[in-house]
C-alpha cells in the first residue's frame, strides 16, 4: 500500500512542479500534458526504487535525474532554448517548488517538521500531495491573473544548441543507467534493473522528442521544392 501512495503522492507533486514552473515563465502547459504525466510517473517510479533500495547508497541520482529531465523537457518538449532552460529549470523548477515546500514545512506548525517525517512516513506522502495541490493552485492563479515572467526566449538560441540538447539526451539515457549498474556489479539486484531501465525510458522519451525537434527544424529551413514553389 506504501508503494501506492508513494507514487500517488510523487506523481501529483512532480505535475504541480511542472505546472508552476511553466506559468511562472508563461510557458504552455496542458498542450504537453500526456509528455509531462508520463516523465511525473517515471520520475515517481525512479525516486521509490532509489529511497526503498536500503542496499545501495544511490539517493544523490535523484536530484540529478530531477533537473536533467526538467531541462530536457524545455529544450526538447517545449522548445525553450537551452540558455533560457537553464535559467527557468533553475528558478521555476528547483527554487521556487523548493521555498513553496519550505513554506508549507513552517507553516504547518511543527506538523511537517524533518524530524515528524522520519517517524511518520505517511506524512511524506501528504506532503507531497499537499505541496503538488499548491503548486497547481499557484499555476492556475498565474495563468488566469496572466502573471508571470514573459521574455523572449528566441534572441538567445544557438544553431549548435539542438545538438549538444541530443548528445545530454543520449548520454544520459546510457550513461546514467549503466553507471549504477557498473558501480553495483557484485551486488545487482532487481530494485535496480528496475531503476536503470526506468531511468533509460524517462530519458529515451525526451530523446525521442529532441530528435523530433530536430527533424521538424530541418525541414523548416530546407528550402523549397520546384512544386512547392508552383503553389
Amino acid at each position: 500500500m506504501n508503494v501506492w501512495w508513494f507514487l500517488l503522492s510523487q506523481t501529483f507533486y512532480g505535475i504541480g512542479s511542472f505546472a508552476v514552473m511553466s506559468m511562472l515563465f508563461q510557458l504552455k502547459f496542458r498542450k504537453h500534458g500526456l509528455i509531462v504525466l508520463i516523465i511525473s510517473v517515471l520520475s515517481s517510479v525512479i525516486n521509490y526504487l532509489v529511497y526503498f533500495n536500503k542496499g545501495a547508497d544511490i539517493g544523490y541520482i535523484v536530484p540529478l535525474i530531477t533537473v536533467l529531465t526538467m531541462f530536457l523537457y524545455l529544450s526538447a518538449v517545449a522548445k525553450v532554448p537551452a540558455m533560457w532552460a537553464l535559467v527557468v529549470t533553475a528558478t521555476g523548477g528547483v527554487a521556487l517548488p523548493t521555498i513553496i515546500g519550505i513554506g508549507i514545512m513552517l507553516g504547518s506548525l511543527g506538523y511537517f517538521a524533518p524530524s515528524e517525517l522520519k517517524l511518520h512516513i505517511w506524512k511524506n506522502y501528504a506532503l507531497d500531495i499537499i505541496s503538488g495541490l499548491i503548486f497547481s493552485i499557484v499555476a492556475t492563479v498565474l495563468y488566469l491573473r496572466g502573471w508571470g515572467f514573459r521574455f523572449d526566449f528566441e534572441k538567445i538560441r544557438f544553431k549548435w544548441e539542438r545538438f549538444i540538447v541530443i548528445i545530454i539526451s543520449t548520454c544520459a539515457s546510457i550513461v546514467i543507467p549503466t553507471a549504477i549498474m557498473l558501480s553495483h556489479m557484485n551486488d545487482i539486484t532487481l530494485n535496480l534493473t528496475y531503476l536503470s531501465l526506468s531511468t533509460f525510458l524517462a530519458f529515451l522519451l525526451l530523446l525521442g522528442y529532441a530528435l523530433k525537434k530536430e527533424k521538424d527544424e530541418n525541414e523548416f529551413l530546407k528550402p523549397p521544392t520546384k512544386e512547392e514553389e508552383e503553389r
